[in-house]
């Protein structure tokens, strides 16, 4: 169960930590809180993109 723990924080802190390695973002740099801006700033994108597509296919807005 820890396991899954891990693997469902690792999954939402990724994109953060992906991004902030490429931009050579350090801890002297606040990473921390770069890294949480870029995180809040991709699952926002995901979920309007997703709702985005779920909105399209109700008979409403066909």
């Amino acid at each position: 169960m820890a396991k899954l723990g891990r693997f469902i924080l690792w999954l939402f802190i990724a994109p953060g930590d992906i991004i902030s390695d490429r931009l050579g973002i350090t801890e002297d740099q606040n990473r921390d809180l770069v890294r949480m801006l870029l995180n809040s700033i991709f699952w926002v994108f995901i979920a309007i993109i997703g709702l985005m597509i779920w909105t399209s296919r109700m008979p409403e807005f066909q």
